[in-house]
C-alpha cells in the first residue's frame, strides 16, 4: 500500500512592497484629483467671472458711446429746424424780404457760414427759388436763384470770402417745386423731415432735408428747406470717438444704410446717379456682419424699438453690438 504524499505551497498573503505601494497610492490619488478638481474649479470660476467682466465692461462702454451718439444726434440734427426756425421768423420781424431773392440767398449763404449743412433754400408757391450751399464742390459755397431776371432757369453762382457773387458757374432748367421735401412739407402742412432722395437737379447726391412750409393769411408763400448729405452725417459718425476696432452704423428701418463711421460711402455710383445700399450688402465685413446678425435675431429692423447689448462671434472673435433707435419730434 502506497501512503499519499501531501505537498504543501506557502503563499504569502501580500507583498510588504504591495502594501507599501497601495498605501501610496490610496494616499496621494485622492490628493492628486482634489487639486485637479480645485484648480480646474478655480480656472472655470475665474474665466466665467472674467467673461461676465468682459461682458459687463463693454455693455457699459457701449451704452456710454451710444448715449454720447444721441447727444451728438440730437445737437447736430437740431441745425436744420433751428436755420428754419429762425428764416420765418426773420420773414415776421420784417429781416427777410421774400421778393428779393438775391438778398435772401446772401442771407443763406451767411447762414452756411454758421451751420454744418449741406444746402439752405427757399422755393416760393410759384416755383422762384433761392438757395446757397456745396454742390459738386464741397469747399465752395455757391448761391442759387431761379426767377424772372434769369429768365425761369437756375443760375448759379460762385462767391467771394463775402459771400459777393463773382461770376455765373451754371445755368440748368430747374423745377424746384419737384423736390421731395417741398412736396411733403406742403402736403403736411408743418415742419417734416422728408424721406432720403437724390437731388434733382445732381442725382449723385443724396440727402435728407428738413422742410418748413410758410403761410400768409393761410395762403402758402412756399417752403424753407435744408439739406443735409448723407456724406456729411457719415463724415460726422467718423469724428465720434470710439474704440479702434468699433464701428457707429445708421440704418433705416427697411436696412438701408443712411451713414457710417467707416470709409465705405452709404451709396455706390451708377450711371452718374446715388444708389444707396442695404446694410446687409455693405463692403464693410463688420457692418455686413453685424445688419446680418441683426435682421436673423429680430427678423426685421422694424422689431428693434428698445435698446439692446448683444453680442455674436465673427471669425472666431466675439462682437459686442449696442442698438438704439434715434427719432424727434418731426419722425
Amino acid at each position: 500500500m502506497v501512503k499519499p504524499t501531501t505537498i504543501w505551497t506557502k503563499v504569502p498573503l501580500s507583498n510588504p512592497a504591495n502594501r507599501k505601494l497601495s498605501l501610496q497610492t490610496l494616499l496621494i490619488v485622492p490628493f492628486v484629483i482634489q487639486i485637479f478638481a480645485a484648480v480646474g474649479l478655480t480656472g472655470y470660476l475665474s474665466f466665467r467671472n472674467g467673461q461676465k467682466a468682459i461682458n459687463e465692461l463693454a455693455n457699459r462702454l457701449s451704452s456710454e458711446v451710444s448715449d454720447r451718439i444721441d447727444q451728438h444726434l440730437d445737437t447736430y440734427l437740431a441745425a436744420p429746424k433751428q436755420i428754419n426756425q429762425i428764416n420765418a421768423d426773420a420773414i415776421k420781424l420784417g429781416q427777410l424780404n421774400l421778393q428779393d431773392l438775391p438778398k435772401v440767398g446772401h442771407f443763406f449763404w451767411k447762414e452756411m457760414q454758421i451751420f454744418n449743412v449741406g444746402y439752405i433754400f427757399y422755393v416760393s408757391a410759384q416755383g422762384e427759388y433761392a438757395g446757397s450751399g456745396y454742390f459738386l464742390d464741397p469747399g465752395k459755397v455757391s448761391i442759387d436763384e431761379l426767377s424772372a431776371n434769369t429768365k425761369g432757369k437756375n443760375h448759379s453762382y460762385k462767391t467771394d470770402r463775402q459771400g459777393n457773387r463773382t461770376h455765373l458757374d451754371y445755368v440748368y432748367d430747374y423745377e424746384p417745386r419737384n423736390e421731395l421735401v417741398y412736396k411733403q412739407a406742403i402736403r403736411s402742412g408743418k415742419p417734416i423731415w422728408s424721406k432720403i432722395t437724390n437731388w434733382e437737379a445732381f442725382p449723385e447726391i443724396l440727402s435728407i432735408g428738413s422742410g418748413y412750409p410758410i403761410y400768409n393769411n393761410n395762403s402758402l408763400q412756399g417752403v424753407f428747406g435744408v439739406d443735409i448729405r448723407l456724406s456729411q452725417i457719415s463724415d460726422f459718425l467718423q469724428k465720434i470717438a470710439v474704440s479702434s476696432s468699433g464701428k457707429i452704423f445708421i440704418v433705416e428701418r427697411d436696412g438701408m444704410l443712411v451713414a457710417s463711421s467707416s470709409q465705405e460711402h452709404p451709396f455706390k455710383i451708377t450711371n452718374k446717379k446715388a444708389e444707396r445700399i442695404n446694410a446687409v450688402n455693405s463692403s464693410d465685413i463688420l457692418i455686413k456682419s453685424t445688419a446680418t446678425y441683426l435682421k436673423k435675431t429680430f427678423g426685421s429692423f422694424r422689431e428693434i424699438t428698445e435698446n439692446h447689448n448683444l453680442q455674436f462671434t465673427e471669425k472666431g472673435r466675439r462682437q459686442f453690438v449696442r442698438t438704439a433707435p434715434w427719432q424727434d419730434k418731426f419722425g
